[in-house]
């Protein structure tokens, strides 16, 4: 089916008559009356209906009058809900229509610029101005059109020459920025063998052979699909689009359609799009206990001993997650006529006990373990050449000092980083937390200072004016020709969440080695407690430090539940409800008290 690529309003242009006709509307003269006095019979206003070309017009002038004029909307504001027009607001239209051609804002509305089916295509987007389309196409790059009903790419490439003539007014259009793979490449990669399990490669690398690849798929919809996927793999690409610049939603929704893919190819060996119930159920087996092959340790996905699972075992909310993943993607290519129906609908979620505490805040490092990683790190960031652990020190303050989570510190920016306008000597840093939420957090000085430190290792001035450079970037990069590619100007790529862990697990590691020799206060106080600990701790561990330090020296709970972006105060309440310290502390206390009580009144008794 073709697809009509015109999407502007065309710029409608009026005569005398037009404008002396509206005026005898508003007047109320009789419209036959007012056909006879200005216009021929065979005329196009008179054809098309009179009263409607005069409806039309007055509200084409009111909208162009208000664009010239917003201080016009009150006096016009009568007339565009359809009233009488006064003559102070006809006089003002008359002269708008002298005007030239009104210039679009980000403030201003899509239906002011679009034809009504190209703006019903952006609704469920939550689209309405366009800065709200500028911002979605940057946040999704080049491809930000494949996951939105009814835009093809001819009506695409026309949205974005009319957005790329305004880059002063709305903003420049920067899709280089998309980092999903654009699906007209799959075509060059390499395509998976499924008799070859072992051979396992990552989401965005691969391409399924014809019959996998659900062109004819069973449950393909017969009904015209909404988006431009051809096969399964672009089908997914259109639905993870939708969550690009969600860094954290993303990854998650990235991992498990690339596990269930894989799974499709290698193991059920069907398209996704020819999936039954039965297959549904075996795949929720799977989850349970997945192929050895499957399974290896947690590495980056450039490495040839990536697998999509680290564990052998899944727990039962981890499988319900990656169930309630696939049910969203399944749901929405029925919805945009991709796929005709969801087999998931009837599959059962794995039964979940639900956790006293949903958030495993035991993670956290009590505060002298917290003091002594700190303080070993900043001993080995005083030497000149560790480079590494000024970074990492940087990085851990961010998230034990701040409270951010892996995602918002890895992509934190200079130009979010301020000092407090209130004249102390904290800093404040806005971020892009989870549901697409704005807030701002507190930054400390220790982590100012190891910014810098930092900073001075990429040879650059943390304190000039108009930086927009990442907070964090890699210092050393792997020498593959990717890593390399990506930062062919060292310091202006920040770090990817997967790199980021792996700066962090690195740090701890020589910490747990190296630093009770290099620095002997510490050497004793690290006993075998702490460096399991160590051992099992993850980058968000320093997040839940933050929020379990902050409540113990008696921050507000609602200042907490700022700081940590948590949608409720119940959740940020977890860190100082019956942890299992507390619980044991307290007991202990009781059992002391009751004992002691116990002990008096024997020996009373036998006094008496």
């Amino acid at each position: 089916m073709t697809q009509h690529t015109t999407v502007e309003l065309p710029q409608l242009t009026y005569n005398r008559s037009d404008y002396t006709a509206l005026r005898a509307y508003v007047l109320k003269i009789p419209l036959q009356r007012i056909a006879d006095l200005y216009y021929s019979e065979d005329s196009p206003q008179v054809e098309q209906g009179l009263e409607r070309w005069l409806l039309d017009m007055r509200a084409n002038l009111i909208e162009r009058a208000i664009a010239h004029n917003p201080g016009a909307a009150e006096a016009l504001q009568h007339a565009r809900q359809g009233g009488a027009i006064t003559t102070k607001a006809l006089e003002i239209l008359i002269q708008a229509a002298d005007l030239p051609e009104p210039v679009p804002s980000r403030v201003q509305r899509i239906s002011q610029w679009f034809k009504p089916k190209t703006v019903e295509a952006f609704k469920d987007e939550g689209i309405l101005t366009l800065g709200d389309l500028v911002d979605l196409i940057n946040r999704r790059g080049a491809s930000w059109w494949r996951s939105v009903p009814r835009i093809g790419a001819g009506r695409a490439g026309a949205i974005m020459r009319f957005l790329q003539k305004w880059p002063d007014e709305l903003g420049e259009i920067a899709v280089e920025r998309n980092h999903l793979v654009p699906a007209d490449t799959f075509d060059l990669l390499p395509v998976l063998d499924p008799t070859r399990k072992r051979e396992i490669a990552p989401f965005g690398t691969f391409q399924l052979p014809r019959w996998l690849a659900g062109y004819d798929g069973a449950n393909r919809a017969p009904a015209f699909c909404f988006i431009s996927a051809r096969n399964d793999l672009e089908a997914i690409q259109c639905f993870l689009a939708r969550y690009a610049g969600q860094t954290h939603t993303l990854r998650a929704y990235t991992k498990e359609l690339e596990r269930f893919i894989l799974w499709c190819a290698l193991v059920a060996c069907k398209p996704m799009s020819s999936l039954l119930v039965d297959d549904c159920e075996a795949y929720k087996n799977f989850l349970v206990a997945p192929l050895p092959e499957f399974c290896g340790p947690r590495t980056v996905k450039t490495s040839k001993r990536w697998k999509p699972f680290a564990e052998t075992r899944m727990s039962a909310a981890s499988q319900k997650q990656a169930l309630l993943v696939l049910r969203a993607a399944f749901d929405w290519l029925v919805k945009v006529r991709y796929l005709s129906g969801s087999p998931w609908a009837a599959v059962k979620d794995p039964t979940v006990v639900e956790q006293v505490e949903k958030m495993d805040i035991e993670r956290a490092l009590p505060k002298d373990l917290w003091d002594k990683v700190t303080g070993v790190l900043a001993e080995r960031a005083a030497i000149p050449e560790n480079q590494q652990d000024r970074v990492a020190l940087a990085a851990i303050l961010l998230m034990g000092d701040s409270g951010l989570r892996r995602a918002e510190a890895a992509s934190a920016r200079r130009s979010m980083l301020k000092k407090s306008r209130h004249g102390t000597t904290v800093w404040m840093l806005e971020v892009l937390g989870k549901r697409s939420k704005m807030r701002k957090v507190p930054v400390s000085p220790r982590t100012i200072a190891a910014l810098r430190a930092h900073w001075r290792d990429r040879d650059a001035d943390f304190d000039a004016q108009g930086i927009d450079l990442p907070l964090l970037a890699p210092i050393v990069v792997p020498g593959t020709d990717r890593a390399l590619s990506k930062h062919v100007d060292l310091g202006t790529k920040g770090y990817n969440p997967n790199s980021f862990y792996d700066l962090i697990a690195g740090a701890l590691r020589r910490v747990s080695k190296h630093g009770g020799a290099l620095v002997p206060e510490h050497a004793a106080s690290l006993t075998p407690e702490h460096l399991a600990q160590l051992a099992a701790t993850s980058p968000h561990a320093f997040r839940h430090t933050f929020g379990t330090l902050a409540v113990e020296k008696d921050m507000p709970i609602v200042v907490a539940q700022e700081i940590l972006g948590h949608a409720s105060a119940s959740t940020t309440a977890i860190y100082v409800k019956a942890r299992e310290k507390r619980i044991a502390e307290a007991a202990e206390n009781y059992y002391a008290a009751a004992e002691a009580e116990t002990l008096d009144r024997s020996v009373n008794k036998g006094m008496e």
